[in-house]
């Protein structure tokens, strides 16, 4: 497939201490691609680099074949950037802060109702437009940013841990935006989270000292590290029925009756969809599960590089 973003060799230092090293990885079109790290791994250098606020000390950077440094007008035109802090202006109302962000976007007046509102309606942001941000909370001011950010059809749209601070439900709703865009548009965000990153990515790279640790998909990881998924099943009239008839599976490792909550174990996520595709999941009200943290993930990746 043809390739979105393209780095080779690059590497990005602060005071002689290397930051990133050498990193070379390509990023294919209309792919959701994450980064993750623990806190410190570079992922934010990383992502400044790619949304054209950082230069690296060495290697070069190739967004839609075009090469960042000699074409920086070009690619800022397709490539929007939501960083781990606020990007609004908290002395402008929400509206003022659309209507602002617009017009640097070349979107016109009469265009505003047309291009901007249907994000504002699916973040719920319509009866916040008139307040200031300052009176926002924090769940309100990152929805805010992240609907500046989509503004304006980007074809590469970078997101630096882009749930902070977001309830379920708007997690939801920007999935479901990733989701609907794959294919068209070129995701790429950070996070120390397995559980979202399992859900949505197709390809995902892990950091480590400005190092790429592990580069692959879903079924690369779980063939290389056994990483066990905690499911949990709510339902309308509770889940104890279905408790017993499970335990036989053998994908489960174990079943927990929570009441209204079913907890199951597998080896993976891979094995946790095996279950669910055995269900019957018209009295099911919800579906969530975690992973291990990424600092048990790169223990693990030590051990195994141990033998």
């Amino acid at each position: 497939m043809e390739a979105s973003i393209t780095l080779k060799n690059v590497s990005k230092h602060y005071k002689k201490k290397y930051v990133l090293s050498g990193l070379t990885v390509g990023i294919e079109k209309g792919s959701t691609f994450a980064i993750i790290g623990r806190n410190g791994a570079g992922k934010s250098t990383l992502l400044r680099i790619l949304s054209t606020i950082l230069e690296p000390d060495n290697g070069t950077v190739y967004i839609s074949g075009k090469e960042i440094s000699k074409n920086l007008r070009d690619i800022k035109k397709i490539v929007a950037y939501l960083p781990d802090h606020d990007i609004h202006d908290p002395w402008l109302t929400g509206g003022e802060n659309l209507r602002k962000r617009a017009a640097y976007l070349g979107i016109k007046t009469e265009e505003f109702q047309e291009k901007v509102m249907p994000l504002v309606e699916m973040f719920h942001l319509e009866k916040e437009l008139s307040d200031y941000p300052v009176t926002y909370s924090r769940g309100v001011k990152r929805r805010l940013d992240i609907v500046q950010v989509l503004m304006g059809n980007p074809e590469v749209i970078i997101l630096d841990e882009p749930t902070m601070g977001l309830d379920y439900l708007v997690r939801t709703i920007l999935f479901k935006y990733i989701l609907k865009h794959k294919g068209e548009k070129t995701f790429v965000l950070s996070s120390n989270e397995f559980s979202e990153i399992q859900t949505i990515a197709d390809r995902w790279i892990v950091l480590d000292h400005g190092q790429i640790r592990f580069d692959g998909t879903l079924e690369n990881m779980v063939a290389q590290i056994e990483l066990p998924f905690f499911g949990n099943i709510e339902f309308q009239h509770g889940g104890s029925h279905l408790t017993k008839s499970l335990e036989h599976v053998p994908e489960i490792k174990e079943v927990r009756d929570l009441g209204k909550t079913v907890q199951i174990v597998t080896d993976n996520v891979l094995d946790f969809v095996s279950v669910l595709k055995k269900i019957n999941l018209d009295d099911v009200l919800s579906i969530f599960g975690s992973s291990i943290h990424i600092e048990e993930f790169l223990n693990k990746l030590n051990v195994d590089e141990d033998f």
